[in-house]
This record gives C-alpha cells, sequence and structure tokens, in this order.
C-alpha cells in the first residue's frame, strides 16, 4: 500500500460522497418541511432533530466494539441498509410519531455506518497519508454540499417525497457497489478483535483515558453549536421570511459555507502542518463561536452570509482535525470504540435543537438566542486546552515507562 489511495479507501471516499451527495438534498431542508407543512412549533421539530441525535448517541455505546470485533464489510453494509430503509420510509409518514421513529433509525445507522468509514480509512492508509487521506474525505462531503442544495431546491417542486426516494436509491447503488468491491477483495488484512462486545468496555475507555473523555466533552459544546444551523438557524430564517425566501436564502448560505471549505481547505491542511491539532481545534472553536453570534445579529443576506463564512472557518479547523486527533489517541485494535465514541457528541446535537427552539419561542431578539448559543460552544476551547493537557502528561507517562 505505497500509494496515498487503494480500491478500498477510493471507494469509501467515493461512497461518502454519495451518501453526503443525497443526505444533503433532503436533510437540511427537514425543519423547514416541517414548518411549512406540518406547522410544528420550535418544540417539536427540536424533539425530532434531538431524537437523531439521541439514537446516535445510545448506538456510539453499543457499536464501537462490535465494529472491533466483526467485519468491517459487514458492519458497513448493515449501516447502508438502515438507511435505505429510512428514506424510503419517509414519504410514508402523516403523523408526528412517525417523524420520531424516523429519526430515531436514522440516528442508529449513522452512528453505525459513520464510524467504520473512518475506521477503514484509518487502517488501509499508511500512518503518514492519514492527515491528507482525512482531509480529502473533508473536501468530498464538502464538494456533495456545495451541489446538492442548489440541486435540491430544483428538484423540490416535484416534491420532498419523491426526493426521498431518489436518495434511498443512492443508498441503494453504494449497498450494491461495497457488495462487489468485498467479494472482489476480501479484507482478509483486517485483524478483528477477540474480545466480547460490551458497552462496558465503552465506558471503561472513559475511565482509563482522561484526555480523551475531556476531548469527547470539547466536541459536545462544539456540536451543539455546529447542530444550530439546520435547526435553530433554518427556524430562524422560516419565522423571518416567507417560506420560499426563506428555502432560497438557506440554500446560499449552505452552498456559501461548502464553497468556502473548498477554497480555505488547503490553507488548514499546510497550516496544520506547522501548528498542533490542538491549536487549530482552539482556534476554530472561536471562529465557530463568533459566527453563531453573528448569525442574530442582522437579517441582511449579504451580512449573514458573511457570518456563514466566519462559521465555515472555524468549522474547517476543528472538523478536519477532529478525525486525526483521535486517530493519534487509539491503538489499531481500539479504533472502532475510539471513533464510535466520538459519537457521544450527540449529546450537543440532543441539546442544540432542543434548547435552540425553547430559545426561539420564548425570546423575541435573534440576537440575544444566538449570543446564548455562541457563548455555550465557546466552553469548547478550555476543554480541548484541559485534554491537551492530559494527553501530554499520559505520553511523558509512556515515555517513563518505556525508559
Amino acid at each position: 500500500m505505497k500509494n496515498k489511495f487503494n480500491i478500498v479507501t477510493s471507494t469509501i471516499l467515493v461512497s461518502i460522497f454519495i451518501a453526503r451527495f443525497g443526505t444533503f438534498l433532503v436533510l437540511p431542508y427537514l425543519t423547514l418541511f416541517l414548518l411549512d407543512e406540518f406547522h410544528y412549533s420550535g418544540v417539536q421539530i427540536g424533539a425530532i432533530i434531538s431524537t437523531l441525535a439521541l439514537s446516535n448517541l445510545i448506538m456510539s455505546f453499543l457499536v464501537g466494539p462490535y465494529i472491533d470485533r466483526f467485519p468491517k464489510n459487514k458492519v458497513i453494509i448493515t449501516g447502508l441498509v438502515g438507511y435505505l430503509g429510512c428514506y424510503i420510509y419517509f414519504p410514508f409518514i402523516d403523523q408526528y410519531a412517525g417523524f420520531i421513529l424516523f429519526a430515531a433509525l436514522l440516528g442508529a445507522s449513522q452512528a453505525v455506518v459513520e464510524p467504520t468509514y473512518r475506521v477503514l480509512l484509518s487502517l488501509y492508509t499508511e500512518p503518514e497519508n492519514r492527515r491528507f487521506i482525512f482531509n480529502i474525505r473533508y473536501f468530498f462531503i464538502n464538494i456533495s454540499a456545495a451541489i446538492a442544495p442548489l440541486t435540491s431546491v430544483f428538484f423540490q417542486q416535484f416534491g420532498m417525497e419523491k426526493l426521498f426516494f431518489a436518495v434511498g436509491f443512492l443508498f441503494f447503488i453504494n449497498i450494491v457497489t461495497f457488495s462487489v468491491l468485498f467479494k472482489k477483495y476480501p479484507m482478509k488484512q483486517v485483524t478483528e478483535s477477540k474480545e466480547k462486545p460490551s458497552i462496558f468496555h465503552s465506558f471503561y475507555v472513559f475511565k482509563r483515558d482522561y484526555a480523551f473523555a475531556i476531548f469527547i466533552l470539547a466536541l459536545i459544546f462544539i456540536s451543539f453549536g455546529y447542530s444550530q444551523f439546520d435547526s435553530t438557524f433554518s427556524q430562524y430564517l422560516g419565522l423571518r421570511f416567507n417560506h420560499e425566501l426563506a428555502v432560497q436564502y438557506f440554500a446560499w448560505l449552505i452552498t456559501t459555507n461548502a464553497i468556502t471549505v473548498i477554497i480555505i481547505q488547503y490553507f488548514v491542511y499546510k497550516l496544520g502542518e506547522i501548528i498542533s491539532t490542538t491549536s487549530s481545534l482552539i482556534i476554530g472553536s472561536a471562529l465557530l463561536s463568533l459566527g453563531l453570534i453573528c448569525f442574530g445579529q442582522s437579517e441582511q443576506i449579504l451580512l449573514l452570509i458573511g457570518a456563514m463564512v466566519i462559521f465555515t472557518a472555524g468549522e474547517v479547523l476543528v472538523f478536519t482535525m477532529i478525525d486525526i486527533h483521535i486517530d493519534e489517541m487509539c491503538a489499531d485494535h481500539e479504533k472502532g470504540t475510539y471513533f464510535a465514541l466520538s459519537g457521544v457528541k450527540s449529546i450537543g446535537r440532543i441539546a442544540g435543537p432542543s434548547m435552540g427552539g425553547v430559545l426561539l419561542d420564548s425570546l423575541n431578539s435573534g440576537a440575544l438566542v444566538f449570543v446564548i448559543i455562541g457563548g455555550v460552544t465557546l466552553l469548547a476551547i478550555p476543554s480541548f486546552y484541559i485534554s491537551n493537557r492530559f494527553k501530554g502528561r499520559r505520553t511523558m507517562h509512556a515515555i517513563v515507562q518505556s525508559d
């Protein structure tokens, strides 16, 4: 595996692009769809988004040891089948409970597929190339984010239900592709863990590795802030503008987000070779919080785009480094557990939309709503700093022990 790319990593990257393209066709507009078609309140919509995050959280504790224990190809296909079922099921929902069930199944499928993708990218890539591969993964995700939203605006004229069927078809393509790939290229080189899967192993990781536990706390604050964009902020636009204009503005802002990522990601990649991952995480957290605060200061689209650029700069600095940082914190036989446990950040996704919905329903000031949200997100900075201190002590202890 001398090259940076091989058939497995290339297929995974393409699969990620296809899956995220499908997701960006529909999920960013889910809150606007529920608001316009079913007239749910901010709290009701927040509860649906939070259910997705709660399901993801529960599965993050359960699935990690199984990813380490069982063949990754079977784990991925199982998760993709779950995705397929969710998107085919959505057009038939006409009750609130149905949307809750949809969110729960989608969160569970996400918790299975996403960490397995990252484990495979790590295991099938040489250590010196992992920073590059993880950056390519993030680049592919944002290429899909740049293309899909405006594509969605055009195809929404045919109905959101048909769009969900189309997304289901994309996941069907992914399932067939992986089935053919793994049949032709059996993954014999992956050594599976012999330990019996147990939820208690996940708790033991947090007890044993304080640096990782505090790092996850920082991710919870980041996830809290980041979740506001397609939940609280999209609702905020829906309340301030008519539905057509809100969808248009939101599409522009999503596209701004993706284009900004594409433009600055190379520079962030190069910056990552100069500064530490922790420094990047801290700077990114500050910019992410500032962008959130700016969202509520004006309803002018140009100013909202400016806030989006700041928000995105923080997003890139944080999210391009998370997987790299986690990969450096664990051994190969525990990557499934560590990457899966990063899903515990869903606590932030649970609290974020719900708290945002409550703030929107109870406060008249958009500025105050996003100042509060930005302030909570800012708590990631001391958390990242403390985690790094614990990580440094652990490294020094290991050096002393080896001597």
